[in-house]
Parts: C-alpha cells; structure tokens; sequence
C-alpha cells in the first residue's frame, strides 16, 4: 500500500513536471508544425555559418589595417642647426621619418648663402647604408625618442 501511494505521488510529480514543459514547447513553436520548425533552425544555423565567416573576415581585416598602422611613418624627429659659422641662423635641418620597426628616411636640407642643397638618406632598423651626420643621427634619436606609438 505504502509503495502504491510512493508511485502515485511520483506519478502525479512527473505529470507537472511533463505539463510544464508542454507549455514552454508550445511557446518557442508558437503554433508551427514540425517543418516549419526545422526550418527556422536550419535558418539560423545558415546564419550563425555567414557570421562566424564574417567574422573571421573581419578578424583578417583587423589584422591587415594593425600590420598597415605598424608600417607607418609615425615617429618625426626634426634637427634645425646652422650649417656654416659664418651664415645667418639655423636655416638648415635634418628630418628623419620612420616606423615602428625604425625604418624610414632621414632628409637633410644645407642652406647656403649663394645655394641650398637637399639630402635622402634610407634608414633601415635605425641605421643607414650612408655615412649620417651627427644632426642626422640626432634627428633619428628624437623620432625614436618622440615618435608616435601606433600599438
């Protein structure tokens, strides 16, 4: 008798519980049939496929535009200095240009009373196949030193 009441009442607990996930059921189906059903899945698993393909082009995308933003010249070092005692002012200047990798260039502009003359030399990992003047290496110094950080 004791077993027949244990099993009714575990019936009567497993009828609530079935009732209630009838009702949440009807709910997320909101009156369609089987196919339909099926269909919005299929749906939305196409979906959740072109974004997580979108977002891997994004991602691609994303790194491109950080490899561009490191290739930059974003650091400006700029020397002005008189280029010979007996002229003028510091009308002459040396500018360097460079990466985050301190690749770049460094220009270098002599003024002269009767001519001004214009100078490029490439700089790669800080360092040029060219002899550098000390203004030139001094401008290299301060783009290093002052330059902008693209991280």
């Amino acid at each position: 008798m004791v077993l027949f009441l244990v099993l009714f009442i575990w019936n009567i607990v497993l009828s609530v519980k079935f009732n209630g996930l009838k009702k949440r059921f009807r709910r997320i189906a909101g009156g369609t049939s089987k196919e339909n059903l099926e269909q919005i899945l299929e749906r939305l698993f196409d979906r959740m496929d072109k974004l997580t393909v979108s977002n891997d082009d994004t991602n691609s995308e994303l790194a491109r535009m950080r490899q561009s933003i490191k290739e930059r010249k974003g650091h400006l070092g700029v020397v002005r200095f008189q280029a010979f005692q007996n002229e003028g002012s510091d009308l002459s200047f040396s500018i360097a240009l460079l990466d985050d990798e301190s690749n770049g260039v460094v220009l270098t502009s002599i003024f002269g009373r009767s001519e001004s003359r214009m100078y490029a030399k490439p700089i790669q990992h800080g360092t040029s196949p060219y002899d550098l003047s000390e203004e030139e290496k001094e401008a290299i110094r301060a783009a290093l030193k002052n330059g902008l950080k693209n991280e």
